[in-house]
């Protein structure tokens, strides 16, 4: 049987649109996937200049980016002056939003209004309201709608669950979730996304998903939380940055009741551990998880301290690559799939799950005090 072929519009030409782009041009047999494939029939862009540029760049990829070019999978893709075009292109299945932050709802709402299915970048909107209207819509319309948290589908994601959701380690008794990298903020342009309000900028809403994820992946949908009950957010912290009052670092901590409770961390002016990005305190043993949070291949399982040791009781290191290319395609195949079934959500990053980040984000953000405090989405405009 062919696998099922995803045509897919890229919306953005930007740096995190590329690496999407190049990903689902690798020969999908490296991950030992054959029931979907994927091929680019459309880039939006503010000019076909720059649309056509992307489209070269793509097309001049070394291995393993080259294995859609040389069998011509790029020969007939389209270059748009603008983002309308892709979405009432009919030759295009589904969209990949690539854009800032404070753009996502807007590019999102016009590619579901245009009927195609839409796999748009994290964090999915500004706010839960712009969030609830684009799932009424793809209600509505009856098309796919994910948010693209990539690291979800990595293998890594499901070996660490398996090893705390299995007991292996006993209870969880803390967990700690961090992201932090310098981007040296004092040296960049207002203009930068992370500096800049206008585009959503800051640590939360940039780099907030990630130390999410994992406390999604392994708190909220562990066994012992039977209905998938929200955590409760205790309190949160930002540090403003003054140039722009957008947050410097934030922290919050979160309760999942007969679980465990959370501390998530983010910081844009240092970088944090190397070998903890992730740490799980468990009865057995603890768990740690390597720098970064978005792409990390290696854990450890480590034994409690000298005359404190249970059943883990040596260090161990475990190894999860991704295959060949960057890790994206992983959730590009989640949407081909998930389109090809006819679901409008994926079981694996569910709407309810992206709500739940959304709704702690807001009110991180709202009691912050920063510029983005009282910020409102453009849901209903």
């Amino acid at each position: 049987m062919s696998p099922h072929t995803i045509r897919w519009g890229i919306i953005s030409t930007g740096g995190i649109a590329t690496k999407f782009s190049q990903d689902i041009l690798v020969d999908p047999s490296t991950r030992e996937v054959t029931d979907v494939a994927h091929r680019i029939t459309a880039i939006g862009s503010r000019s076909v200049a720059s649309a056509q540029a992307f489209i070269d760049k793509l097309k001049a990829g070394k291995a393993p980016y080259d294995w859609a070019v040389n069998k011509g999978l790029l020969d007939d893709t389209k270059a748009y002056g603008s983002y309308e075009e892709v979405y009432n292109d009919p030759n295009v299945d589904a969209i990949y939003i690539g854009t800032p932050h404070t753009f996502h709802h807007a590019n999102a709402k016009g590619a579901l209004l245009g009927g195609k299915h839409v796999l748009c970048e994290k964090p999915f909107t500004l706010d839960l309201e712009e969030l609830d209207e684009l799932i009424a819509i793809a209600k509505d319309k009856k098309l796919f709608l994910m948010e693209a948290v990539w690291t979800r589908f990595h293998p890594i994601a499901y070996a660490v669950q398996d090893i705390i959701h299995s007991g292996k380690l006993g209870k969880v008794k803390r967990f700690s979730s961090e992201f932090s990298m310098d981007f040296d903020p004092d040296n960049r342009p207002y203009s930068h996304r992370m500096i800049d309000p206008a585009l959503g900028g800051g640590s939360l809403l940039d780099m907030g998903p990630y130390p999410s994820v994992w406390a999604m992946l392994v708190l909220h949908q562990h066994p012992l939380n039977k209905d998938r009950k929200p955590p409760k957010l205790h309190f949160s912290h930002q540090t403003l940055y003054p140039r722009s009052n957008v947050d410097l670092n934030s922290r919050w901590l979160l309760e999942w009741e007969g679980v465990s409770q959370a501390m998530l961390m983010t910081d844009m002016n240092t970088h944090g551990p190397r070998e903890s990005t992730v740490y799980i305190s468990c009865e057995e043993g603890d768990l740690a998880l390597e720098w970064g949070p978005f792409k990390p291949q290696r854990f450890w399982l480590i034994p409690h301290p000298p005359g404190a040791e249970k059943s883990i009781k040596e260090t161990t290191e475990h190894h999860y690559p991704v295959s060949a290319g960057g890790g994206m395609a992983y959730e590009a195949d989640e949407v081909a799939r998930c389109v090809r079934d006819g679901k409008l959500e994926s079981e694996r990053m569910p709407w309810e799950e992206s709500r739940i980040v959304q709704s702690w984000f807001d009110q991180v953000r709202r009691a912050g005090g920063g510029v983005l405090a009282d910020a409102k989405g453009n849901a209903g405009k």
